[in-house]
């Protein structure tokens, strides 16, 4: 179909929407759901595919119930970057109305390993009228088919969720918020403003800038760097000031849909937190993050007996990440660490089990007192502009305890 009729049917002077061009890409394969309130509301259905975004609009919404099948109107291909958009089409313009990006993720024709044959397959199914999908978004997830129905128009299929582990009689359209910026369609109106644009800054396609970081193929089986032990806290303006957190450092070595979560001896946690698996492969990013694995209890307080036994009592398990290594093809080890945790916190979203590791500038001794008060373990202080040296313990890094306890492996 191609972008002519997009294009056409678009002044882009008076739109904030993507001229766009073809895109082909590599890597997995992207889908992306936007909520669009124009003159009826509906859903719209996104599936990167010969370098564009095959587009279906659905009335009603995705369903995770396989007895429900939604009309969904196939309509005019979108460009690659339309998957970014969330903000106000104009009045006066072809879809006017406000855009929330409602859910993303990656997708892939079931059966199928590797871009070339997913893309091949993809292209296939399409022409035959049935495509079946599995979807790993933040709230959709799981099988689904898109099958053209022979009586109708030729633009007219039914979008099937299959049976699997992910299928529910809940209604999912009633997660009504954006998965990048958290806001309902009415805060996106209010916050932007009739006639006017926005366009929401994607955490997981923050730019790098040139000459900012190296460049580089994504390494594997990373020593995280270490904190040194030292007595007293301290104030100064040239470090920051985090939680020491009490539960199990672990690296995540994220490759879109596939991720790698492992201990500072290189021992796999993926069967041991499956929850944390699926939340950072909800990402869909291509990066390198350095946190801690807590267990908290009922008052929101890390506890290292309960993350020795999550498996038997009932815990909520949290990955909160303080560093990213690498990201997108870039090294970023050679960066100040507040820049790193800078583009960090642009990437980590809402999700339930992974948080960024937020952080206090100057000063460390007030924050010590009120990490004894809370019953911490201590606090972590670091140098400001300190470089990611991996696998060693320098003086750049110190950790300061409230406490101390003897730690057994």
């Amino acid at each position: 179909m191609g972008l002519k009729e997009y294009k056409t049917k678009r002044n882009f002077k008076n739109t904030p929407e993507p001229g766009g061009k073809k895109d082909d890409r590599r890597g997995v394969h992207r889908f992306v759901v936007q909520k669009h309130d124009a003159s009826h509301l509906h859903y719209d259905f996104r599936l990167e595919m010969e370098g564009v975004l095959k587009s279906w609009a659905v009335p009603k919404g995705p369903s995770m119930d396989p007895s429900v099948k939604r009309l969904a109107m196939m309509v005019e291909d979108h460009p690659i970057e339309y998957g970014k958009f969330e903000g106000i089409i104009p009045e006066g313009n072809y879809g006017a109305g406000t855009v929330m990006l409602w859910d993303e993720g990656t997708y892939h024709a079931i059966d199928t390993d590797g871009r070339e044959a997913n893309e091949k397959a993809l292209i296939e199914m399409l022409q035959k009228g049935n495509i079946k999908i599995a979807i790993e978004g933040k709230k959709l997830k799981g099988e689904f088919a898109l099958v053209r129905m022979h009586a109708g128009k030729g633009n007219q299929w039914l979008l099937i969720k299959h049976k699997d582990g992910f299928v529910t009689t809940d209604d999912i359209t009633k997660q009504d918020k954006s998965v990048v910026t958290r806001r309902r369609l009415e805060e996106i109106e209010k916050e932007s403003g009739k006639g006017n644009t926005v366009w929401a800054s994607r955490r997981n396609d923050v730019e790098i800038g040139p000459g900012a970081a190296k460049k580089n193929t994504m390494p594997h089986d990373i020593k995280p760097m270490l904190a040194t032990l030292v007595d007293k806290a301290f104030d100064s303006k040239e470090w920051i000031f985090e939680i020491k957190w009490d539960g199990y450092r672990a690296i995540a070595e994220c490759n879109f849909n596939t991720v790698q979560l492992y201990s500072r001896n290189n021992i796999s946690f993926n069967k041991n937190f499956p929850k944390l698996i699926e939340d950072i492969k909800g990402l869909g990013i291509q990066a390198i993050l350095d946190g801690e694995i807590v267990a908290v209890d009922e008052h929101g307080m890390a506890r290292f007996d309960l993350i020795q036994n999550h498996q038997r009592k009932a815990s909520n398990i949290i990955y909160y990440v303080f560093d990213i290594l690498y990201y997108n093809g870039y090294d970023l080890t050679g960066l100040p660490l507040i820049q790193r945790k800078e583009i960090l916190k642009k990437i980590l979203s809402d999700l339930p089990h992974v948080r960024y590791n937020d952080h206090i500038d100057d000063k460390g001794i007030s924050f010590y007192t009120q990490a004894q008060k809370q019953g911490l373990e201590g606090i972590i202080a670091k140098r400001a502009d300190s470089l990611y040296q991996t696998g060693s313990r320098g003086k750049d890094w110190l950790k300061i305890k409230t406490e101390r306890r003897q730690e057994a492996v």
